[in-house]
């Protein structure tokens, strides 16, 4: 469990400094996840589910477990995290994690890590939230985390992500890949990068609607959409995220 963690925290924070966001976070993140779930939202029917995640610098904690601790403690005390029963919490070496629930089917979680021979501190603030949870709740929690994050000194990024089952009958009126055509117009995008298979379709688009960007190659992208066909239900379930997908799909 302690391996698989840290792979996990670290992952994160490489794949974010590997393809290096354009934009540190600022007021426009909250645009960029209301015009994501805005146009996605609609065209998903059952099993809705969507991540909020901000990865950042928090300091020196030298791979010290004790400073991991003590950093991670006084996060969670700023952000607001509260020592409640349902509050769960877990230290592994050099790695810290709280889980706290903010609202009913809205979950979020702090990870601090400092992995090994590595000065730095890095945190990880994320919400996981039902399809249920009203947009706008979602939205103001981002806003004041962008705020509070930033009172801490903590520069970063966002990376906003909704999952769900397709409206079928949109997916099988023409096909899996008009489905996708119809979402790059709604997002006013363009297609930069994308792969394909028996079962997936993923599309990376450009759009100037939205402001956060990764650079990956020579490309700009904003927004990537997935595709991917259950064989095992038979649905068709969709994946957006801004700027890129960092979930499994």
């Amino acid at each position: 469990m302690s391996k698989r963690w840290t792979q996990t925290v670290i992952g994160i924070i490489l794949l974010g400094l590997f393809f290096g966001w354009v934009r540190h976070v600022d007021a426009e993140a909250e645009q960029d996840a209301q015009l994501l779930l805005s146009v996605a939202k609609p065209v998903m029917q059952t099993n809705q589910k969507i991540t909020f995640k901000y990865t950042g610098y928090f300091g020196a904690c030298s791979g010290v477990n004790a400073r991991v601790i003590a950093a991670g403690q006084s996060l969670s005390q700023e952000l607001g995290f509260r020592t409640k029963d349902n509050e769960q919490s877990s230290n592994v070496q050099g790695i810290y994690t709280v889980k706290s629930e903010v609202a009913a089917g809205a979950v979020m979680t702090l990870t601090v890590a400092s992995p090994v021979g590595q000065s730095a501190c890095y945190a990880v603030i994320r919400l996981d939230a039902l399809g249920s949870v009203e947009q706008d709740q979602l939205l103001k929690w981002q806003e004041k985390m962008t705020t509070l994050l930033i009172n801490q000194g903590i520069q970063g990024n966002w990376n906003v992500m909704i999952q769900g089952n397709a409206v079928q009958d949109l997916v099988l009126e023409n096909s899996p890949k008009e489905f996708l055509t119809d979402l790059v117009r709604s997002y006013k995008g363009y297609v930069v990068e994308s792969y394909e298979d028996t079962t997936t379709f993923s599309l990376s688009l450009a759009s100037s609607d939205f402001e956060t960007s990764i650079r990956s190659g020579d490309q700009k992208v904003n927004v990537q959409i997935a595709l991917h066909l259950d064989t095992t239900s038979g649905l068709w379930r969709l994946t957006v995220g801004t700027p890129i997908i960092t979930m499994e799909y």
